[in-house]
Formats: structure tokens, C-alpha cells, sequence
């Protein structure tokens, strides 16, 4: 249950994405409170949980018998999720967990359908829907001032090489896979929200480099449910930071990007729809973690529901399985 003092939160994992969870608690005025921190390495956890003066697990199972919880924010290898959902569920827990919903669609629907018998709420951290300049463009383009999108492009780079990553991202059956499953599925959930219509349809490339157990590389052409068509590209190999989408409607286009913000480009002139803002991801972990808060609260669904969630993973699936037959391929759920 959730009590008067706030939402009594349990965090599983302490990386890095743990840290903002924390941060983001800190800024809920109450409404959030990290009471306890579990992780295998306990000296991760117990320096998480000191800034909270939380207690301190190496074992989720039992941070859950201990008991004192109202939810938990479970941030591990994404081939746990599914696993350490269904604990939590059992134990009447309310969850928030990180993107991917889970590794394989069977994994996906299993978690949906124990919160569901459990009647607890299973929300899942795509955050990109959070940030402010991503829900000004998106606001933009469904205003229709530029027309219908006509394609759309999405690129994003990261450094699959730095060693200050986990090693798990490495690991095919710890992560399920490579940058399409990590990085890949924010480019998805982005062209989605941006474009107003789900993927349904993939043709893609992945690379795995020599050595390597899974995929640096990823292209893919996809075909919106409304017709749309949108190009997704992301790259681990050493090219300098990018995080940018172009939509081009009947009437103009509009760019965003994570240095420059949205501009809307018309008729020969730029104007621009929202400047980038300092700590621009530490205000969407804040804002996803009180809609998760309200919707413990009121027992309503999440803005991010694990239905939607689903779909972002069939998109990346259906990648990987385009990319294994060389041919396109229609993502689950679309005819």
C-alpha cells in the first residue's frame, strides 16, 4: 500500500541509472522515498543507499521478505527484469522498470500479465517520453502547423568500446543483445512518439564486430502504421556524440537535437520551438518517477504502460529478425 509519508521505493541495481531514480526520489517532495537498495556488488549498494540513509541488500528477494515497501525501481541486466518483476509482483509490489520491458516477448507478456493478476501497476522507464524539448517537438508536429509527416530519420551514437560500461552490455544473454536493444529502442520510442503512429513494418542491417558477441551497428528502413516511413541508425564504433531527429512534413520540417534543441524550419526560415534546458534528463527522471508515484496512488496506468513498452520491444525483435533473413519483416501486432 501507499502511505501518507510517500511511496515507499525499493531500488534494485546501483549503476549508474540507479542515481538518477535517487536523484529523481530527492526531488519529489515526499512523494518518493528510497527506503531500501539492493545489489549483488554491496559495496555499490551500501553507497547508493547512504545519501538516503536506506538499508542495504545484496539480494533482491530479500529486500522484498524484509517487508516496508509500498514499490521498486528495478535497474539490472535486462535479462533479469522479467525474473525479479515477477517477485515483486507476487509480494504486491508496484513496479517501474527500465527499458527494455524484457528480452523476449514471451518474458514481456509474462510480466504484464503477473502485475496484472497481482493488481499492481508495471510502468516502464522510457524516459525520452519525459523530456521537455522531446514532448515540445512532439506537441509541435501533432499540432499540424507544418502538415502530415512525410519521413522521418533518427541517428544516435554511443561508445561501445568504453570500458567504464558494464560489462553485461557485452554479454548476448545478459543483455538480449547489443545497441539495437539498448540504444536502438530509444530511437524507436522516439521516431514513434515524434511521428504519432507505432512501427510496423522493418527492413535492417546489424554488425557485430570480430570478437565482439553482439551488435555495434544497426540501420533499418520502417513503415510507419500510417504510411510513414523513417530511417533509424546507430553506431557504437568511435564517431563523436549524436542525438538528432529530422521530421519532414507536407509544410517544413523540424530538427531536434539534445545540443540545439527544436527548430522548425519553413519557407526559408528557422525558428526555433524549445532550447535545449540544463538537466534536461535529470527533470524526466523526476517527472516519469511522479507519474509513476500517481499511478500507484490512484491505481490508474502509467503515461508509459507496458503494453506500449511491448511494442517498442516487437520493433527491436522484429529488427534483429529482419537482419537475420536479410529480408523485411512485420513487427507482431501489425497485419
Amino acid at each position: 500500500m501507499t502511505t501518507t509519508s510517500g511511496l515507499r521505493l525499493g531500488v534494485i541495481g546501483a549503476g549508474t541509472i540507479a542515481e538518477f531514480h535517487m536523484a529523481a526520489a530527492r526531488q519529489s517532495a515526499g512523494r518518493v522515498n528510497v527506503v531500501a537498495v539492493c545489489d549483488v556488488r554491496a559495496e555499490a549498494a551500501e553507497k547508493l543507499a547512504a545519501e538516503a540513509g536506506a538499508r542495504v541488500h545484496t539480494d533482491h528477494r530479500a529486500m522484498l521478505d524484509a517487508g516496508g515497501l509500498d514499490a521498486v525501481v528495478i535497474t539490472v541486466p535486462h535479462a533479469l527484469h522479467a525474473p525479479i518483476t515477477h517477485d515483486a509482483a507476487a509480494a504486491g509490489l508496484h513496479v517501474l522498470v527500465e527499458k527494455p520491458i524484457a528480452t523476449t516477448r514471451e518474458d514481456a507478456l509474462g510480466m504484464i500479465e503477473a502485475c496484472r493478476a497481482a493488481g499492481v501497476v508495471l510502468a516502464v522507464g522510457h524516459v525520452l517520453r519525459f523530456v521537455p524539448t522531446l514532448r515540445a517537438a512532439a506537441a509541435y508536429l501533432a499540432s499540424g502547423e507544418l502538415g502530415g509527416v512525410v519521413v522521418a530519420s533518427e541517428r544516435r551514437t554511443a561508445d561501445y568500446a568504453d570500458p567504464a560500461r558494464p560489462r553485461w552490455f557485452l554479454d548476448a544473454d545478459m543483455a538480449g543483445g547489443g545497441i539495437v536493444l539498448n540504444v536502438g529502442t530509444h530511437s524507436i520510442d522516439k521516431l514513434q512518439m515524434l511521428v504519432g503512429s507505432p512501427i510496423a513494418e522493418v527492413t535492417a542491417h546489424v554488425a557485430v564486430p570480430a570478437g565482439k558477441a553482439v551488435e555495434t551497428e544497426a540501420v533499418a528502413l520502417a513503415r510507419h502504421a500510417d504510411g510513414t516511413r523513417s530511417t533509424i541508425n546507430v553506431t557504437g564504433t568511435g564517431l563523436p556524440f549524436t542525438d538528432e531527429a529530422e521530421i519532414v512534413c507536407g509544410q517544413g520540417a523540424v530538427r531536434i537535437s539534445r545540443g540545439d534543441g527544436v527548430w522548425s524550419f519553413r519557407a526559408g526560415a528557422a525558428t526555433q520551438v524549445a532550447a535545449p534546458e540544463p538537466g534536461e534528463m535529470a527533470r524526466a527522471f523526476a517527472a516519469q518517477l511522479n507519474d509513476f508515484a500517481r499511478a500507484c496512488a490512484e491505481r490508474t496506468p502509467p503515461e508509459v504502460t507496458p503494453e506500449y513498452a511491448l511494442s517498442v520491444l516487437d520493433v527491436a525483435l522484429a529488427i534483429y529478425q529482419s537482419a537475420r533473413l536479410g529480408s523485411t519483416v512485420t513487427v507482431k501486432g501489425h497485419p
